[in-house]
């Protein structure tokens, strides 16, 4: 009897041991998840900062061009647009993410395609179109879009904007303030 109990024991404490080792895996598998976790946690302000670093090189490259530039995300919603773009379409800096380029500018808008005489790469695309802004007026433009000017983020630039046609600018003078 008792060469059965010490085997009974054995074997409970084999399994004891065989479970206790696969314990100990899930417990480092969990400990290096948290510590993953953890460092993640504890460089994402890192990445933010090197992200708005990025962002702001970005805008303050784009402030200074003679063009209305508006840049997009892959699913068109408005990412910045320096000040020439934020005039042409009416609208503020501060409200510029609640919009999207289809606000004023859909497809059906567009009055041409057509290619320029030099070699256009692929991701350029080239034509006219006509521009909402937000005070119910309209804008005439050529436009270059330039997809993913940066991973996911497409480019606008909008050249010759103009009144559309048989539409004359009003011009305040002197002569007709008296």
């Amino acid at each position: 009897m008792e060469i059965k109990f010490k085997s009974q024991v054995s074997i409970a404490l084999e399994q004891l041991f065989v479970a206790l080792d696969r314990i100990t895996v899930h417990l480092h598998r969990a400990q290096k998840t948290l510590v993953r976790l953890g460092r993640s946690v504890i460089d994402q302000p890192r990445r933010l900062q090197a992200r708005r670093t990025k962002d702001d090189d970005f805008g303050k490259c784009l402030q200074d061009f003679h063009y209305a530039t508006v840049v997009t995300n892959g699913d068109g919603r408005l990412v910045y647009a320096n000040p020439k773009a934020l005039d042409l379409f009416g609208v503020s800096e501060l409200n510029i993410r609640n919009f999207s380029i289809d606000t004023f500018l859909s497809h059906c808008r567009i009055l041409e395609l057509r290619r320029k005489w030099f070699l256009v790469a692929q991701n350029e695309r080239y034509g006219k179109c006509k521009i909402s802004r937000l005070d119910g007026s309209s804008r005439v433009a050529e436009y270059v879009l330039v997809d993913d000017v940066i991973r996911r983020l497409h480019l606008y630039k909008f050249l010759d904007v103009a009144p559309p046609p048989g539409i004359t600018q009003l011009r305040f003078s002197a002569k007709n303030a008296n």
